[in-house]
């Protein structure tokens, strides 16, 4: 468990200061609802590792709710075709198909918490980080 947390925490560390980076040459969140959604994630993010390590299910929901909100604002910008992604543009479907997989995720995510069960809420973060890492790899990276 203590390796599965720290190696959690070092991914999520790691990816921040690539995300930081990369978010330093290009337009700022407000112009881009994709980037607002990520950076909304990063922190609900941050705060899942933190619930987790310090087994309290309560914590985790919050966070994810601005995420959510953030979701729609994407989904216009979708529809509107305001969105183009770093690579593989024309698979915006399947951008789109993995993005609502994800989501689906999250909602498993803060049922389990709701529930207090946190091997579900350790097994579904797996799979969401697993998400975030095949979606960055088909788009961004």
């Amino acid at each position: 468990m203590k390796k599965l947390i720290m190696s959690v925490v070092v991914s999520l560390v790691l990816g921040v200061a690539v995300v930081n980076a990369e978010e330093a040459k290009t337009a700022p969140a407000a112009d881009n609802p994709v980037k607002a959604e990520m950076r909304l994630l990063d922190k609900a993010f941050k705060n899942l590792i933190d619930s987790l390590i310090l087994n309290n299910p309560k914590a985790i929901e919050e966070p994810f709710h601005e995420v959510h909100m953030a979701k729609v604002n994407t989904e216009k910008a979708l529809e509107k075709g305001e969105i183009r992604l770093p690579k593989n543009n024309d698979k915006i479907k399947q951008f789109v198909e993995m993005d609502e997989q994800f989501h689906g995720n999250l909602e498993a995510l803060i049922e389990a918490s709701r529930k207090g069960d946190m091997k579900a809420v350790q097994d579904v973060t797996h799979k969401l980080l697993n998400g975030c890492v095949q979606c960055h790899n088909k788009f961004r990276n």
